[in-house]
């Protein structure tokens, strides 16, 4: 079915794009849009390429990029492992949790002079990435800023504003530039619970009011400057969010006809705050070689309160985390067209989390703490990393990227289950990679990762709303990932383009939920599993059907097995979704200074397998709209509607005693309802 899917595809990508010489000029006085120019194997899309998109800042840029997708980069520790899909003259931004949006963002539209697409790369910028975009810089470009507000109407009839300024100049001979951002986003939510037994009889009906907020704010700085021979660059961020919520529940007996025989009220507030600096230094050492020192430190605090009311019973929770991280990083690459470019390097990282859980109950006897696993814990690791890349031509056309990765840690819990323990893995990845022609590439690659385990998973948690407590297990160990690939690009034209990837990945001691000694539930090891999926990006020009038009496509669909050992039964994977997929249709009306596009979301589900009960969560499709223009001299004005059909989701839990290996004892149902979301955006650019 993929294999016909995709060949159907590529037909329309051929047959939706015109030839270079078929490409009507346009009216008199509008611009013909710039052809691109392939440089090797990677093409370059030239700043004139994005006019019709009215772009204000580098983001702008990307997000119209044909067949790419900007990847912030995952959230695990360290700095290698943790890469995005985007450079900045040739160099990673130093910053994490999703830093790379502020820093294009602060980057005007003007100030790019191109966009160049590395296709496929293994070096230490952009470990594991097989599409990477090299923003490159204008070296003239002067002092330049912009200014944004948002206001969003949602389903509860309230307006709430968004806005960010930042400004980029050079300094005494730096470049520096400033971002202010503030938000706050609103969630007002209507569910209906419906709980069965196990014959399937009605026993009782909740309906749920969520009145939700999640206010953040931020502050940006970045400076660039000539340092003893080099180029130092320095990422300020600090962050302030939170979210808060209170849930009405009125609860029926049955159905829900009447006055309501119960009540359970949720209060839930989280306040974090956040601080983040970088610092690269990099050097060129002669004969195309050079250095890059990293230094990178994160601290984070968090802290979560809940409040759960409900007749004679009371639950009452606080949680407080502190994470922090610190990375030291050096990397010596060859650089320039060598048939042979061998990459060193190595990291250092230690992290460490405190984590402190207050949990008591009262059932009419007033308030008493409930001991769980972990619930006071403190978990640091000290990870050392040692890798060497190689990049080989064997023809102007075939090359092989090869590499090997060495790791060490030291992991230390300590608190009531105190346990250290020392791991170390090899890592090797290889890929041959053909580029028959400018336009065309396959990748043919293999890779061995291992995951990172979440430090909050060595303490306790609770989900009141949900009643799960989950104690903390201070013998987890990572799982390791063994991941196989195929992924063809084609590119054509003045913007078409599509990617097609296929892969298979082996999990080895893949991480699941089990029961502790102590009886708690818990995650830890469950056994071996295998994902594989077909992946597709496209980006398909229309002009030959409605001028200034365009499709794109992105869309994953995966399947997984693993044998289930409470049951012994195969079943799919933890959280992983069959399908993934949204589309836009865009269309840029140059005449009128303004685009309009639709998008959609196909609708995804996933289940997750706790001790007892099976969890399956699903969004339903969602479609969306926008108008965007620059009618007004200086301004870009976007009106959006999202989810213009309703934001619906639902979920059915189906509970089993005293495993789920043991007689089936009921559900719960919840349907719930947010309703569309409008926004109208201003930008100007100074």
């Amino acid at each position: 079915m993929m294999n016909a899917f995709s060949l159907m595809l590529a037909g329309v990508a051929a047959a939706s794009s015109p030839t270079e010489e078929s490409v009507p000029t346009g009216r008199q006085g509008q611009e013909k849009p710039p052809a691109i120019v392939p440089a090797g194997p990677d093409p370059v899309y030239p700043a004139d390429f994005y006019k019709p998109f009215q772009p204000q800042t580098a983001l702008d840029m990307l997000e119209r990029t044909p067949g790419f997708l900007l990847s912030e980069g995952t959230s695990v520790r360290g700095f290698g492992n943790a890469a995005g899909n985007v450079l900045i003259d040739g160099q990673r931004p130093t910053v994490k949790g999703g830093g790379i949006t502020e820093v294009l963002r602060r980057i005007a539209a003007s100030r790019v002079e191109r966009v160049v697409l590395l296709r496929g790369s293994d070096a230490a910028e952009a470990q594991g990435q097989t599409l990477v975009a090299n923003v490159i810089l204008r070296t003239d470009a002067g002092g330049s800023g912009n200014a944004a507000l948002t206001m969003t109407h949602t389903a509860d009839g309230v307006v709430s504003p968004a806005g960010r300024v930042s400004f980029a100049r050079r300094v005494a001979g730096w470049q520096t530039s400033i971002e202010l951002s503030g938000e706050v986003t609103r969630y007002p939510t209507d569910g209906v619970y419906l709980d069965r037994d196990a014959t399937g009889t009605l026993t009782s009906t909740r309906r749920e009011h969520i009145r939700a907020k999640a206010p953040e704010y931020g502050l940006a700085l970045s400076t660039s400057g000539a340092v003893a021979g080099g180029t130092l660059t320095v990422n300020l961020r600090l962050n302030k969010d939170g979210y808060s919520s209170d849930r009405g529940i009125d609860i029926f007996k049955g159905a829900a006809n009447g006055s309501p025989d119960g009540r359970r009220d949720i209060a839930y507030d989280e306040n974090g705050r956040s601080g983040e600096l970088g610092l690269d230094w990099t050097r060129r050492l002669g004969s195309g070689w050079t250095a890059k020192l990293v230094g990178l430190g994160r601290v984070e605090r968090y802290v979560t309160d809940e409040d759960y009311v409900e007749a004679d019973y009371r639950g009452l929770s606080s949680q407080r985390e502190t994470p922090s991280e610190f990375v030291a990083r050096v990397t010596v690459t060859r650089e320039g067209d060598h048939s042979v470019r061998p990459e060193f390097g190595g990291e250092v990282a230690y992290n460490r989390l405190s984590s402190l859980l207050d949990y008591a109950e009262d059932t009419g006897s007033g308030l008493m703490p409930v001991a769980l696993a972990n619930a006071d814990t403190r978990v640091s690791e000290l990870r050392g990393e040692a890798f060497a890349n190689i990049t080989v031509k064997f023809a102007p056309r075939l090359a092989l990227e090869a590499g090997m990765a060495v790791e060490f840690s030291r992991i230390r819990v300590s608190g009531e289950a105190a346990q250290e323990q020392s791991l170390s893995y090899l890592k090797p990845s290889a890929a041959l990679v053909w580029s028959p022609s400018g336009s065309t590439q396959l990748r043919l690659g293999v890779r061995r990762t291992v995951d990172q385990l979440d430090f909050a998973d060595f303490a306790a948690s609770v989900n009141q709303a949900d009643g799960r407590p989950l104690g903390g297990n201070s013998g987890l160990r990572p799982a390791r990932v063994t991941r196989a690939l195929a992924r063809l690009d084609h590119r054509w034209g003045k913007g078409g383009a599509i990617a097609v990837e296929a892969y298979h990945q082996w999990h080895t001691g893949l991480l699941g939920y089990l029961v502790l000694d102590s009886g708690d539930q818990a995650l830890g090891t469950i056994g071996d599993a295998r994902q594989w999926g077909v992946s597709v990006q496209g980006t398909l020009p229309l002009d030959t059907v409605l001028r200034g038009a365009r499709l794109t496509l992105d869309g994953t669909w995966r399947g997984s097995r693993l044998s289930d050992p409470i049951t012994g039964k195969h079943r799919a994977m933890d959280d992983i979704a069959g399908q993934s997929v949204t589309a836009e249709f865009r269309h840029d009306v140059p005449d009128l200074k303004s685009s309009w596009g639709v998008n959609w979301t196909a609708p995804e589900e996933a289940d997750v397998f706790y001790t007892g009960e099976v969890l399956r969560a699903r969004s339903h499709a969602r479609w969306g709209g926008y108008i965007e223009t620059t009618v007004l001299a200086g301004f870009k004005t976007t009106f959006t509607a999202k989810a213009i059909n309703g934001q619906d989701s639902s979920r059915w839990r189906r509970f089993y005693s005293p495993s789920r290996a043991g007689a089936y004892t009921g559900s719960e149902e919840r349907n719930q309802k947010q309703g569309v979301i409008v926004s109208m955006a201003v930008v100007r650019a100074f």
